[in-house]
């Protein structure tokens, strides 16, 4: 997994949470993205982490859905993106 990824999960999860979440992102794989790209499953991954704000759960909801369609978790992320720098 990413560097970057890796350093995320580390800032925004707790210890024990760490391995759990990291398993989460794992379980999804290039054949879950569009032509199986790596940059569309770094995507997917960084929009997850941004999204559920050192949740567990959230993790857990939103890799269910990036299995699904992951251009909606990247859609979501992107909104609330924008959201935040209006505020």
């Amino acid at each position: 997994m990413d560097k970057k990824i890796i350093e995320l999960i580390n800032n925004e999860f707790k210890p024990e949470f760490r391995e759990s979440v990291t398993k989460e992102l794992l379980s999804i794989e290039p054949k879950h993205v569009m032509a199986e790209s790596e940059f569309n499953l770094y995507n997917t991954r960084m929009s997850i982490l941004y999204l559920s704000k050192g949740n567990i759960k959230e993790v857990i909801e939103l890799t269910k859905c990036a299995k699904i369609d992951f251009r909606d978790v990247i859609y979501w992320a992107n909104l609330e993106k924008k959201k935040n720098k209006t505020i």
